[in-house]
């Protein structure tokens, strides 16, 4: 794509061959890698890492030892027909976890735009999903969007649209380890590793549920609160479903240790099915702040920067 660098207001954008930088002032928000470069066994995917607070904390964490293909915020199908785009092993039913030749990719094809306008920054690229014999399944639209910036408040919003175009010719059946027969294991969709200090955080959904016991529940949102190293702040990232998504709310995986991960799990309980030309579009939000941030103060930031925007995009 070249080097550039534009700004808009707080924000600037600069963009080189592999990755995407967001930055605020002197801290940099978020850098998107496009061309991760790790092994096929780990399913390789465009990821989100490091992501930052605006007082500069990270989290997120990248190739962690326990699960390398665990990388910040991304976008993962753990099986699709069979194919296994989230890394590793495959859960099987009857077998468990099997070694399977059956990685797939995600490949960014081209860019639509990088810029900064009114205070956002947009990324908005094309990617192919590849399996790993190289056919192409999936074309995706993807939109990553940055705004809301607020230094006062300590909080930014991350937005994240998926548009998915069933390119196969066949069915697509897009399920979790859930849905082939093991318990709890209901990952897939927009998936986000935090950093090791925040093992043993503060999982929340809006329905009051906490803890590990989110597990599988279904909430418009679901906060996770932990505490850094060396600074010793605390920072709270808050997963916030769109009500236009299909299966809304989403059933939320979630777990505090032995690692801290929450994905928007829209797959946990039951498969999708992808009929041959079928679109599938998906948005969810991320508020990542400064601080310890209590439901009400959530609930306030959604109606009064999120909601907002489910309005204007309403057909």
């Amino acid at each position: 794509m070249g080097d550039l660098n534009s700004v808009s207001d707080q924000l600037k954008l600069v963009t080189s061959n592999g990755f995407v930088r967001v930055s605020a002032g002197e801290v940099d928000l978020a850098e998107y890698v496009t061309d991760p470069g790790v092994p096929q066994s780990d399913s390789p995917k465009p990821y989100l890492h490091p992501l930052r607070t605006i007082a500069g904390d990270v989290v997120s964490a990248i190739r962690p030892h326990d699960h390398t293909w665990h990388n910040g915020l991304q976008f993962t199908a753990a099986n699709l027909s069979g194919e296994n785009f989230w890394g590793g092993r495959t859960f099987v039913r009857g077998q468990g976890y099997t070694p399977l030749d059956n990685n797939g990719s995600m490949r960014h094809v081209n860019w639509q735009h990088a810029r900064c306008e009114n205070g956002r920054a947009e990324l908005r690229h094309q990617l192919e999903w590849q399996t790993q014999a190289g056919e192409c399944w999936l074309l995706e639209d993807r939109s990553i969007d940055v705004g809301e910036v607020d230094v006062l408040d300590g909080s930014w919003l991350l937005t994240w649209k998926t548009h998915l175009h069933n390119t196969s010719g066949r069915q697509l059946r897009w399920g979790s380890p859930v849905t082939e027969g093991r318990p709890t294991a209901g990952y897939g969709g927009l998936f986000w590793r935090g950093p090791r200090s925040f093992i043993g955080g503060t999982a929340r959904t809006s329905t009051g549920v906490e803890g590990d016991d989110a597990m599988g529940c279904r909430a418009p949102w679901l906060s996770y609160t932990g505490q850094h190293d060396v600074s010793l702040r605390h920072s709270t990232v808050v997963f916030v479903d769109c009500p236009a998504n299909v299966r809304y709310p989403t059933p939320w995986y979630v777990r505090t240790a032995p690692f801290p991960v929450v994905s928007f799990a829209v797959t946990f309980h039951q498969p999708l099915l992808l009929e041959p030309g079928e679109r599938l579009s998906l948005t969810h939000h991320a508020i990542i702040a400064d601080g310890q941030w209590e439901p009400e103060r959530i609930e306030r930031y959604i109606a009064l920067r999120i909601a907002a925007r489910w309005d204007k995009e309403k057909p």
